[in-house]
């Protein structure tokens, strides 16, 4: 029965995570972290790098268990200046969803998770490496660990 609900849950995330959007890339291993991901993460950090865009708003839905809502950061000058339920208007309470509040955020998870050896591990990157989707078992047999988020837009600001 615990097998059957937690294939459930992944089933309910994987379709959260599937955005009608242009994947530059793309991994659909089932086991760990593989060299692959390693070699994407650092092309999607380098090409992050060299775009040198230092403000910007971006819209990122994350996808877990607790029912999340889709996240606007606003980063300027590489600081988060402000984090809102886009559905709401409502402020993100501090300690929810920090691993998502910036491309470097969200770029540092994925290493931490790579670096940690996660049993699941998948992610997609646009040509600028922008992580675009993501879905992270953080614990091969707890329930609920799973984490991931799917990007709605990044836009460039003055």
């Amino acid at each position: 029965m615990i097998l059957r609900t937690l294939r459930l849950r992944a089933a309910v995330l994987a379709a959260a995570l599937a955005l009608p959007i242009a994947l530059a890339s793309c991994n659909r291993s089932s086991t760990g972290p593989s060299a692959r991901d390693l070699d994407e993460l650092f092309r999607a950090k380098t090409a992050w790098s060299a775009q040198a865009l230092p403000s910007y708003t971006l819209m990122v839905r994350p996808a877990c268990f607790c029912g999340s809502q889709t996240i606007r950061a606003t980063v300027v000058d590489g600081i988060v200046t402000s984090r809102v339920f886009v559905e709401t208007g409502e402020p993100v309470p501090d300690a929810l969803f920090r691993s998502v509040e910036s491309v470097d955020a969200m770029l540092a998870t994925l290493e931490r998770a790579l670096r940690e050896d996660v049993p699941e591990f998948r992610a997609t990157y646009d040509a600028r490496g922008v992580p675009l989707t993501a879905y992270i078992d953080w614990y091969a047999n707890a329930i609920d660990d799973e984490f991931g988020w799917g990007m709605v837009e990044i836009t460039p600001t003055p």
